[in-house]
């Protein structure tokens, strides 16, 4: 009897360490709720408002800069890695804005993005090279839109594009260094609008692939994401970026006809943040 009390006096300690570190951890803060229905309607408000500004730089003007590829040095200085719940203040979502042929209004299709300045945010090329949009608005955490001013810096064969937005004064993410296959990686994105949704996964491979008819080396992980997620990045424990969203490519057992059947796995795609750093020279 006195060796049941002693095991459940055991138990009842380890479950009190347990609740306490919890807390310690954050436990007892309340999670940020995201209401994604408010955040695409908010920002498609503010964007249709702005779209009317004097200073409103039009996607053509983007796109024709975007083709230019311009590349810049922007001696970003060396910044420090964020819990997860830091991180996502420095995660954007970027979208085009455009009208339908079903009525007048203005729409927002969203895609995701990350500051690496308080005026800078990097996403993927193909998020920018879209002619049928009209402009390119840029939604914050803290629910602040912005319209991109310009392209910084761009490469059609990394897919990647630097965009600038006016000042933000938010922190940005820190650029980390290649993380070995095997190294565990999060991402948040905004997958078919569920914006700010964490993913975790581990790096899968590096491997050669082709992008604007060039071979470019690129990296897969097993983390999720899908349409909306393009631009997000891959982050380290450390909370630091070591890759950028790009794409998924679906392994199918048969295809005939054009017709594919059996989906077998979905790989995951994306940027190395060494092609970042090139592209800014960092």
């Amino acid at each position: 009897m006195k060796l049941i009390i002693a095991k459940w006096g055991t138990l009842i300690l380890l479950l009190c360490v347990v609740g306490c570190a919890s807390t310690e951890l954050g436990g007892s803060a309340k999670p940020v709720v995201i209401n994604d229905r408010a955040i695409i309607g908010e920002m498609t408000r503010e964007a249709t408002r702005m779209m009317d500004s004097d200073g409103l730089v039009s996607m053509e003007l983007l796109i024709e800069q975007l083709k230019k590829e311009p590349r810049v040095s922007l001696n970003l200085a060396a910044g420090k890695g964020a819990r997860t719940e830091d991180a996502q203040k420095a995660i954007a979502v970027v979208g085009g804005v455009y009208k339908c042929d079903r009525c007048t209004r203005w729409h927002v299709a969203p895609a995701s993005g990350f500051l690496i300045a308080e005026d800078l945010v990097v996403t993927n090329y193909h998020v920018v090279n879209q002619p049928e949009r009209a402009a390119l608005a840029v939604r914050l955490f803290d629910s602040r839109v912005f319209m991109v001013e310009s392209v910084v810096a761009s490469s059609e064969r990394f897919d990647l594009a630097v965009l600038r937005i006016p000042k933000t004064g938010v922190t940005p993410v820190a650029l980390g260094q290649a993380a070995p296959v095997g190294a565990k990686v999060d991402l948040i994105s905004h997958p078919n609008q569920h914006f700010y949704t964490l993913s975790e996964g581990r790096v899968a491979r590096y491997f050669m692939t082709r992008r604007n008819r060039k071979a470019v080396s690129a990296m897969s992980i097993t983390a999720d994401f899908g349409r909306g997620s393009s631009g997000a990045p891959v982050l380290n424990p450390s909370g630091e970026v070591v890759g950028i969203v790009a794409s998924t490519e679906s392994l199918y057992y048969t295809e005939k006809d054009g017709e594919q059947k059996n989906l077998q796995m979905v790989f995951k795609n994306c940027v190395p943040v060494s092609q970042l750093r090139e592209l800014i020279g960092g």
